[in-house]
């Protein structure tokens, strides 16, 4: 019986291996930035949704102080869009609030009817209307703060696009 021999081979790899480990990394590093990116989006969705919770929440603080007796107060949104803040008195801010100072994911209102919002001493609002919330990254992540005429009802709501 012959003994067969075992050739040297040489220890390299073939083309297509390499095409094939290319091809792997590609789909592994492809699949990583789509959840990267889904990650980033719903991070987004949440700073919008928790922005607008606490702009409402503002302005019911600020609606409790007028019916409590003090109509001095009111809610100043930025003319950049970028924030707002709420006055306890004329000349005294309670909270400054910047959109703009949140890091690189920054919000914006893009619809706002009124710029300052006051309330009467039996709660109604100065201004009505839907002020949107929206993050600039991503346009379609916004949220809608709707304040109610008369009664002064301020309610949240995300859109989804």
């Amino acid at each position: 019986m012959a003994v067969l021999r075992r050739k040297p081979r040489d220890n390299g790899f073939l083309l297509a291996e390499w095409l094939a480990g290319i091809f792997l990394y590609g789909v592994f590093f492809s699949g990583l930035y789509t959840g990267i990116s889904g990650y980033e989006r719903v991070l987004a969705t949440v700073q919008v949704e928790n922005a607008a919770r606490e702009f409402a929440e503002d302005i019911l603080r600020t609606r409790e102080r007028a019916l409590a007796g003090s109509a001095l107060g009111f809610v100043e949104l930025s003319s950049g869009r970028k924030g707002y803040r709420v006055y306890r008195r004329p000349n005294l801010v309670d909270k400054k609030r910047d959109f703009a100072s949140a890091g690189s994911s920054a919000l914006q209102f893009s619809s706002i009817p009124a710029y300052i919002i006051k309330f009467s001493v039996n709660g109604s609002p100065s201004a009505t209307g839907v002020f949107v919330l929206q993050h600039e990254k991503f346009r379609s992540v916004q949220a809608k703060v709707s304040l109610q005429p008369v009664t002064g009802r301020v309610r949240v709501e995300r859109v989804s696009l």
